[in-house]
């Protein structure tokens, strides 16, 4: 009896030697297919880290006239990967199964396929209907913005106001949806970061803990931890206000010199919250280089403070944009160390600056930011 209590026991502990190794052990992947309309353009296999991390380019190769491609990289654990050429092309998907092919028209967003995994597949699903429904919402803040700087009618404003509160109301409807109903914690995880701009941090903090409760995923539960911390350190943390002395900034810009708003002590400084992915900053950025352009030359400046991630992308809006001020940015996405100072929890945010350090007014933006620059600036 004795005998057969140890070799059970030794059968146990092998077991469970056995599935912690199946855990931890990397597993080669292979994510391949066709990208048409990219001839000669590079392709990147990049990894999306959790907890707000730079994102990792994996491979690369320079597509042929075919347009065939192939990657294979190892790994530990599920978690987002994305195929993305050095323009618009971006394709996320999720390593739930080893072979995984994604075919693409560089010109057609709505070509993209998934086959192999149904996770990715879903997730694709996802992001084409987030896509088109943050589309209409930038449309509809594009309009009320023109609207309201060229004095549009009151009715007109009204009505286009409240399309943009319905819509805005339409697309966290349908991101609770999918976090209640999905399982996979990769695919969970993305939605909730994507809920950060749209959503209150409470609303999100209670769509991750259900999703954490029911997923028991480690990712989860350390996305609730820190999510809990911020919004502990947002409300007992002093609000920054008009008239107080402005908290010093000191990040990297795009070549990687820190910049310091100290630096900039002497000028009126526009301390602008924005990112590449958020389309209200997008339609707000012609009014800043507007403003730029005209009061430059009156001891005016801007300072842009990115919330992205992905350096690429955010370069490119900075070119595209044609934001020719200082930008600075940690890439920590809302683990951005100068918006958590400044209690940052929406997008589009500014801070108007004085020569002496003071803030002197906050989330001014188009005729309101002109105005005062003209009042104040000689």
């Amino acid at each position: 009896m004795k005998n057969i209590l140890l070799q059970l026991s030794f059968l146990i502990t092998l077991f469970l030697l056995n599935s912690c190794g199946q855990k931890n052990q990397e597993i080669r992947y292979n994510v391949a297919g066709t990208i048409k309309s990219a001839t000669g353009e590079k392709l990147l296999l990049q990894e999306i880290p959790y907890g707000g991390k730079p994102i990792i380019t994996l491979d690369s190769i320079s597509l042929k006239e075919d347009g065939k491609y192939s990657f294979d990289f190892i790994a530990k654990e599920e978690g987002i990967y994305r195929i993305a050429t050095e323009k618009d092309l971006e394709i996320l998907f999720i390593n739930d199964v080893e072979n995984i092919q994604i075919n693409a028209d560089a010109n057609d967003y709505n070509s993209y396929q998934i086959k192999g995994s149904k996770t990715s597949e879903g997730l694709l699903k996802f992001l084409k209907e987030y896509r088109q429904k943050d589309s209409s919402i930038f449309a509809t803040l594009y309009n009320l913005d023109a609207l309201q700087n060229q004095k549009g009618k009151d009715s007109t404003i009204f009505w286009l106001q409240k399309q943009k509160t319905d819509k805005i109301s339409q697309l966290n409807q349908f991101i609770e949806k999918t976090v209640t109903t999905e399982t996979n914690p990769a695919f969970l995880y993305y939605a909730l970061g994507l809920s950060i701009r749209s959503m209150e941090a409470n609303q999100v903090l209670a769509m991750a803990k259900l999703a954490a409760e029911k997923t028991k995923a480690s990712i989860l539960i350390d996305f609730v931890t820190t999510l809990s911390s911020q919004v502990r350190a947002n409300t007992n943390a002093s609000p920054i206000e008009v008239g107080q002395m402005a908290p010093e900034i000191a990040l990297q810009d795009m070549d990687g010199k820190i910049i310091t708003l100290s630096s900039l002590k002497g000028k009126f400084v526009l301390v602008d919250f924005w990112a590449s992915w958020c389309g209200p900053c997008r339609a707000e950025n012609p009014n800043i280089v507007k403003a730029f352009n005209k009061y430059k030359s009156k001891n005016f400046t801007v300072l842009g403070v990115s919330l992205d991630q992905d350096k690429a992308k955010w370069l490119e809006a900075i070119k595209k944009d044609g934001l020719a001020w200082s930008h600075v940015s940690d890439l920590k996405y809302w683990n951005n160390a100068v918006a958590t100072q400044f209690g940052i929890q929406s997008i589009p945010a500014s801070f108007l600056i004085d020569p002496t350090g003071k803030i002197v007014a906050r989330d001014l933006r188009g005729a309101d930011l002109d105005k005062f620059l003209a009042t104040n600036l000689k």
